[in-house]
């Protein structure tokens, strides 16, 4: 049965990048990711119209998981880096960065799967979110369901786990293994559904939305009409992206150990695959403030840049 034990080796070691550059990296990024985070948070939690429109409301769960991970995770383990060893060196400590790093990284693939799913009826069926109960019914309600599973899921696992965990404090993650990821049953569950399985939705339903987009071009014949689609489509592609070019590589990885490909081969390679996903975490605000016209203007008059381009139109 498939589990993590194919990765132990990743696990034991640690990435052959000077700490010096992982640091600088991890801090260079995070600082402005944060920044951008809060400022998205922000307007769309306060600006109603935002707030309201259907297509925010996986953007904002998403955000708020990226900037738990952006002011948790990477503070730990730019911390891990200064120290040479996890801070404290209490389980408790490492127990809230497995949750934050694996738990809320994973909620978030999960969530681009439904959202992937999800986005078909907003563009193709709206008229099956005419009024609030089928809105509760197909929107609501799922994305609850869906968030609360995870979390509650992950809290299971990795505070009241089926196994007896394994703190290794001289790793950065406390070596980022918790012990249901080697167990028969979780472990295949977590690799399979959570990684897997969210990885293949969100392939088949962003090529489905792209086939049917331009479909519905060529049969529609409706310039405006197509736009609206194209428009409401560009945030999905661009988050399902960034996940497919950072998360892709792991899990062809984690699929060629369990079928047989040596525990120790390519070692080096999913170290780096594994450190850069911390990069979903620090594109993704980017990528959802390209996919809102509306507060990238508003960011551009804050910056002063909206005033000098308004001003130049002018002249």
């Amino acid at each position: 049965m498939l589990t993590y034990d194919g990765l132990s080796s990743v696990h034991n070691t640690e990435i052959s990048w000077s700490r010096s550059l992982r640091f600088w990296l991890l801090l260079l990024f995070d600082i402005p990711a944060v920044v951008c985070s809060l400022f998205l948070l922000y307007h769309l939690l306060t600006d109603r119209s935002l707030r309201q429109s259907l297509a925010n409301h996986s953007i904002i769960a998403l955000l708020i998981s990226a900037f738990i991970c952006q002011i948790i995770d990477i503070p730990l383990y730019l911390d891990f880096i200064q120290r040479g060893t996890v801070w404290t060196q209490k389980p408790i400590i490492c127990l809230i960065w497995w949750l934050v790093d694996l738990g809320f990284y994973n909620f978030n693939s999960v969530l681009v799967a439904w959202t992937s799913i999800e986005r078909h009826i907003l563009i193709f069926h709206d008229q099956w979110l005419s009024t609030f109960k089928r809105r509760l019914l197909i929107h609501y309600l799922p994305m609850t369901v869906l968030v609360l599973y995870l979390i509650i899921y992950y809290i299971l696992m990795i505070f009241f786990p089926p196994c007896q965990h394994v703190f290794v404090y001289s790793l950065p993650v406390c070596s980022s293994y918790p012990c249901h990821l080697s167990h028969p049953i979780f472990g295949l569950w977590d690799i399979m559904v959570h990684g897997c399985l969210s990885t293949l939705l969100i392939v088949i339903f962003n090529i489905a939305l792209i086939f049917r987009v331009l479909m519905q071009k060529r049969h529609v014949g409706q310039t405006v009409q197509w736009r609206r689609y194209w428009r409401m489509s560009i945030p999905l592609l661009s988050i399902s992206a960034l996940y497919l070019i950072f998360n892709f590589p792991i899990m062809a990885m984690v699929l060629a150990h369990h079928y047989g490909w040596p525990a120790d081969s390519g070692v080096e390679a999913q170290l780096i695959a594994f450190f850069l996903a911390y990069w979903v975490i620090f594109l993704l605000p980017f990528i959802c403030l390209y996919s809102l016209p509306k507060l990238q203007y508003k960011l551009c008059m804050i910056i002063g840049i909206g005033h000098q381009v308004h001003i130049g139109r002018r002249v």
